[in-house]
């Protein structure tokens, strides 16, 4: 209920308030004096004097005296009759007295409340636009302010964190060295406390870490302890710390001389870069005078500090120095006013740099400008300036060779007007792009040269800037790249061929990326999966051949990576059938030189491999028959060889008997050529060196019978004969070697016998020598009656070989023929 009636109201309201306190005091003295019920309800006294004091304030004076008259108005109608003006008038007076102290010190009570309330809010203004965080926890570590600085600092409004565990806004690494260090704290009974250490960090509510440092007291409210502390977020401060320590860093360490010094000239800073520039180190040059640096007669520093007292900077100033061993150096020269935080000159700096070597390359450059122009003429590249609308305004003379004109025919002229005017619009796009982006821009376009003709010219362009840093022209860089626009015309037009031969192959071909995408196929690939082309393009491998996708990729993944193409046959399972691929799997190169994706051929053999496989089933079943027959040969021989030893023991006449040997080894040398191919893996050929050593040696223990007296050498190559050669050649080695051990040493003489067999080139060469007796000289090879050197002629032609005979010293048969190539 809203008791607000403006002055109307008020008074309405006290009138009433007033007649129940009368009638409050009329009963309390008919309750007290007629009815005589006890002297407690004369302390209903007391409200008359409260409301007195309440009313008082909001009506006037007049409610007091208005309450005094209604005692003695209830006095006057007492029953009792009593005398009761002595005792009321009495108790009047303490009323008013009373009511009058009470509204005083309610009115200061409530001046101070309005002063403390002021002072509150202007203390929470403070507070709340402080420009720290200041947060106050209790002595359980909870927080119980929070001001706003301290809600942007962390991220958690005052409702979240008021209540909770200051810990919130600490990573979990360190709460537990706060909770031991606000232990310590709390019992040394400290009142301050200060932190700043940049290795701890607080917590945001995001979780982002950060650097700060804090100032805080402890402080005491109704007996309870608080601790208040200003949270300053110090990753600012850090980074300008580093900033400075790296600003001097860079100072200290660069390669220019940065020196600072006062206003009369003397020295005060000097690094190292200053150092090796003029020799001097800090020592000899702090508090010392800059004008030992000057060349004798120079007035510099007096321009210079005119310059300087106007607060001026001087950038990039050329002049000379002399270092301390007396050279005279070129410098550039940039000084500054050094001012105070008032704006006050202090010094001046200066950053000087040792251009020596420019100079010297710039004099060097003025000298060579004749041989740039010589070969800007003979260049291939044409390198042109215009203005920002595209006239020329320098051309070199390389143009004449390229283009027909002499520069003076181009200068001054736009080169719009050179255009073919279907490429008018595509250049100016390109001026207009590099003056927009302010960087080099590249364009071809058909230029006509002096003869009427168009070629296709590509050309950079580079913007030109004024001092404002607005576009103000152009540098190209133009070349003939007619060939080259031919060359990519054809292989646009090869491209189209290779997409159309793609789509015409019987075979399937696809293009994939490095994870086993497919980035292209052609219908043949893509009906072969029951599929259109468009429907494989972005599938994978693993989708289209789950079982065997493993392989295909890592197969892709390792042309990716080797470059090299690879080609393989693999089995493929997909509608649960197994079916063999033969796989061509190639690189593709991008213009980065770099495999950009692989082209993979792939054409079903599985017939071909059916086929195959009941071909090398056969074969196996051939050369277990060929071993078998090349076993019965080896041991058909060898019971021939038998035979004949056992018959030659029953003959008498030595002649005889050394045919019946000769034939044993015959027979035994062909049945070691069997036994060697039996035991092989390869039954079309054999190693004959190791042969040779095998016979040679079977040779020596039957026919030397005192092995001291004549010694055997062998220098042979392991050489893979066919059988067509190996047999008779094996029956020439023995012919030869046991004719040698034979004759050649009669009546227990000694000597040699040497056995070669080598390669050179394409023909081989075997020679059979010995230092024995030699054969007589009016023996002829083709008119022999002997049968073994019949047989050693005959066996030669077969092979298609060539003999020779040496007769001195010794004996050597020499034989050349060309080794038989294996037909697979």
């Amino acid at each position: 209920m809203n008791l607000d009636l403006g002055r109307q109201g008020t008074k309405y309201e006290t009138i009433i308030i007033l007649t129940l306190v009368a009638v409050a005091c009329i009963l309390t003295y008919y309750f007290h004096f007629v009815l005589k019920i006890g002297i407690i309800f004369t302390h209903f006294y007391y409200i008359p004097i409260i409301l007195s004091a309440i009313w008082w304030k909001r009506n006037g004076l007049w409610v007091p005296f208005f309450l005094a008259g209604v005692l003695f108005f209830t006095d006057f109608i007492n029953p009792l009759k009593a005398d009761p003006w002595a005792d009321d008038f009495f108790r009047a007076i303490i009323f008013i007295s009373v009511s009058v102290i009470t509204v005083i010190l309610s009115e200061k009570i409530e001046k101070s409340q309005i002063k403390l309330a002021e002072s509150e809010k202007k203390f929470r203004s403070v507070i709340e636009s402080a420009a720290e965080a200041i947060i106050t926890i209790d002595v359980d570590r909870n927080v119980v302010f929070w001001n706003k600085k301290a809600q942007n600092m962390f991220g958690y409004d005052e409702e979240e964190i008021i209540g909770q565990s200051i810990t919130k806004i600490m990573p979990n690494r360190f709460k537990d060295d706060f909770n031991e260090g606000m232990k310590i704290f709390v019992s040394s009974e400290r009142v301050k406390f200060t932190m700043s250490n940049p290795n701890i960090r607080a917590l945001r509510r995001d979780g982002q870490e950060f650097p700060f440092e804090f100032t805080g007291s402890m402080w005491e409210a109704e007996g309870q302890h608080y601790y208040t502390a200003i949270i300053k977020d110090i990753t600012d401060k850090l980074k300008a710390d580093e900033t400075r320590s790296t600003l001097a860093a860079l100072v200290e360490n660069s390669n220019d001389a940065i020196i600072g010094k006062d206003l009369n000239g003397i020295v005060f800073s000097w690094n190292q870069g200053a150092e090796e520039i003029y020799g001097y180190t800090a020592e000899e040059m702090i508090g010392k005078a800059v004008s030992i640096l000057l060349p004798p007669g120079s007035n510099e520093l007096e321009q210079i500090e005119d310059n300087i007292s106007r607060g001026e900077t001087i950038h990039h100033y050329h002049t000379h120095r002399i270092t301390k061993s007396g050279e005279k150096i070129d410098i550039s020269l940039t000084s500054s006013p050094i001012k105070d935080s008032y704006g006050n000159i202090m010094g001046v700096s200066s950053i000087a740099r040792d251009i020596t070597q420019e100079k010297r390359a710039e004099r060097a450059l003025e000298e060579s400008e004749a041989q740039l122009t010589m070969v800007t003429t003979n260049m291939a590249d044409i390198i042109c300036q215009t203005n920002e609308e595209g006239v020329y305004i320098y051309i070199s003379p390389s143009v004449e060779s390229v283009l027909g004109y002499k520069p003076d025919e181009l200068i001054g002229k736009s080169m719009f007007d050179f255009i073919h005017s279907e490429d008018v619009n595509i250049l100016t796009s390109c001026i207009q792009d590099a003056a927009g982006s302010c960087i080099s821009q590249s364009v071809r376009y058909r230029f006509k040269k002096a003869d009427g003709s168009y070629i296709w010219i590509g050309t950079t362009e580079t913007p030109l800037f004024n001092d404002e840093g607005d576009v103000n022209g152009f540098v190209c860089n133009s070349r003939d790249i007619t060939q080259q626009k031919e060359m990519e015309d054809a292989l646009r037009e090869s491209e189209e061929k290779y997409r159309s031969l793609i789509e015409s192959a019987n075979d399937p071909i696809a293009l994939f990326d490095e994870n086993g995408i497919i980035l292209l196929s052609n219908k043949a690939g893509a009906n072969s999966l029951n599929m259109e082309p468009a429907d494989l393009l972005g599938s994978s491998l693993w989708e289209l051949f789950p079982d065997a996708a493993k392989k295909q990729i890592e197969l892709i993944k390792h042309v990716f990576r080797t470059g090299k193409g690879v080609e393989i046959e693999m089995p493929v399972e997909y509608f649960g059938r197994e079916r063999w691929y033969s796989a061509s799997v190639q690189p593709l190169y991008g213009n980065d030189n770099k495999v950009h994706r692989v082209q993979v051929i792939s054409r079903d053999i599985t017939d071909i491999k059916n086929t195959q496989m009941k071909l090398e089933h056969a074969l196996k079943d051939k050369d277990m028959l060929m071993k078998e027959i090349y076993h019965r040969v080896k041991n058909n021989l060898m019971v021939i060889s038998s035979l004949l030893n056992l018959q030659s023991r029953y003959i008498q006449d030595e002649e005889a008997k050394g045919i019946f040997k000769e034939s044993q080894n015959r027979a035994h040398s062909m049945a070691l050529i069997h036994e060697r191919l039996y035991r092989s893996t390869d039954l079309k050929q054999m190693d004959f060196g190791d042969y040779i050593r095998s016979l040679a040696l079977d040779l020596f223990r039957t026919y030397v019978k005192d092995p001291s007296r004549i010694q055997l050498k062998m220098e042979v190559e392991d050489i893979m004969l066919d059988i067509d050669t190996a047999i008779p050649l094996g029956l020439i080695v023995n012919e030869l070697l046991s004719n040698s051990m034979k004759h050649a040493f009669p009546d227990n003489t000694s000597g040699e016998i040497k056995v070669k067999f080598n390669k050179d080139g394409e023909n081989c060469i075997l020679e059979v020598s010995d230092t024995g007796i030699g054969f007589p000289q009016d023996l002829q090879l083709d008119k022999t009656e002997s049968l073994g050197l019949q047989l050693v002629n005959n066996l030669t032609q077969q092979i298609s070989g060539e003999l020779e005979l040496e007769r001195s010293p010794g004996t050597t048969f020499h034989i050349v023929f060309k080794e038989k190539k294996i037909v697979n």
